[in-house]
């Protein structure tokens, strides 16, 4: 009950958090500056997913699965072996792209400075990042979410500082150092496992099962960061920062329900679809929670368009108010995108994660093709089209799937 307790009050303050830079960024910057600081705050949370290879998930399940304390050193010594290569590769990289980097973030090549300290101040996170991944493997949950919670707590409060001052960029960097502060936490409660030190050979045999079992992870969130980073540049170009302003408004609440929807699906239905070995039960209970997640997002969306002016002055701004259209078709994709997560979840609970990354990366591919010849035609909403118009597709092929695999389950064999 506890741990429950404690992922919900994380969660709880993670939406908080993103409320609040949410309306200080809308109220205090600019349509420009808000996108700016949009830009820059997704290009930081990329690389903190890159600093270990995107691999902390499967570090919790490996530190799980740990027997005894050779195991876990084992296990620990692989983390800090994807952490040290990524540093490797990743700074060198970004050293040399940074100015080609702010210009896709933000239409110019000046900003290269921020580009290389959010790197600077994002990466060594990455050794936060293996902590607290040992300590939820662990049971030690509470601490882990604890050190994660202080370091959104402290970012939180130094970015809003300088979006009430109106300095996107230096309001970027400032939460950013939130993870310094996790880090720091974390190395102090790890202390109590005393995890010995683990020889070079036993560390590197285990990075091959760590890597792989997040592989699916890592590149679903990292193609979409890299699709929608390109999408944004080239609708910027076409339509201007200001158009380009609403359409993050409208990503953002998005990204509200839809990770709420993420929390829902990973923490009850992965869970108790992966123990369900009955394939009609299975089926059942993937229908229960398909209902529950189209009533979710059907409800939100509901929510806003009865009160769309009260809560875009509440959590954004009038500047915002313009962008209710733009907000109130993405929620309808919302709807649309549960079919997606359904299918995908259900993949991950069965052992595949392929194809868990084949349903999200063709869903955002087919998306990124939808919005490209829409704007090329000269349609400013293309990408609320574009999110609507391809998650209603895989919804169609999904439940497409699903009736031919319960007709194929009732045919009797001769």
């Amino acid at each position: 009950m506890t741990r429950l307790a404690s992922v919900l009050a994380f969660f709880g303050l993670k939406v908080a958090v993103g409320l609040l830079l949410l309306k200080l960024s809308a109220r205090f910057l600019p349509v420009a500056g808000f996108t700016q600081f949009a830009q820059f705050l997704a290009f930081a949370a990329l690389l903190n997913l890159l600093a270990v290879g995107g691999a902390q998930s499967g570090l919790i399940r490996e530190a799980a699965a740990a027997d005894g304390a050779e195991d876990l050193a084992a296990t620990r010594g692989a983390a800090f072996l994807i952490w040290g290569a990524m540093l490797a590769m990743l700074l060198p990289v970004i050293g040399l792209a940074s100015g080609a980097i702010s210009h896709v973030l933000t239409g110019s090549w000046s900003h290269w400075p921020a580009v290389l300290a959010i790197a600077v101040l994002t990466l060594p996170g990455g050794a936060g990042q293996i902590w607290c991944g040992l300590l939820s493997g662990r049971g030690k949950v509470v601490a882990s979410l604890s050190a994660q919670a202080l370091g959104l707590a402290t970012g939180l409060a130094a970015a809003a500082w300088f979006l009430v001052s109106g300095r996107p960029i230096v309001a970027t960097l400032a939460f950013t150092s939130g993870g310094l502060v996790t880090t720091a936490a974390a190395a102090m409660l790890i202390a109590p496992l005393k995890i010995p030190a683990a020889p070079f050979h036993a560390a590197l045999v285990r990075v091959r099962p760590l890597v792989r079992y997040s592989a699916a992870m890592a590149a679903t969130t990292g193609f979409s960061s890299l699709v929608l980073f390109g999408l944004r540049a080239h609708y910027r170009e076409g339509f201007g920062h200001t158009e380009l302003g609403y359409w993050m408004a409208a990503n953002r609440v998005s990204d509200m329900t839809t990770q709420l929807l993420g929390l829902f699906m990973i923490q009850s239905f992965v869970p108790r679809l992966a123990r369900q070995d009955d394939a009609t039960t299975a089926r059942r209970l993937a229908l229960r929670f398909w209902a529950a997640g189209v009533a979710g997002m059907a409800g939100a969306a509901i929510v806003f368009a009865l009160g769309s002016h009260l809560l875009v002055r509440l959590f954004l701004s009038e500047a915002y108010l313009p962008a209710i259209p733009v907000i109130q078709t993405y929620m309808i994709g919302d709807c649309f995108r549960v079919w997606a997560s359904v299918a995908m979840y259900s993949a991950f609970a069965r052992g595949q994660p392929g194809r868990y990354a084949a349903i999200e990366i063709g869903a955002l591919g087919l998306m990124a093709a939808i919005t490209v010849t829409l704007a090329a035609l000269g349609e400013g909403r293309a990408p609320q089209f574009g999110y609507v118009a391809a998650y209603a597709i895989v919804a169609a092929l999904v439940s497409l799937n699903a009736l031919r695999q319960a007709r194929s389950s009732r045919q009797v064999p001769a």
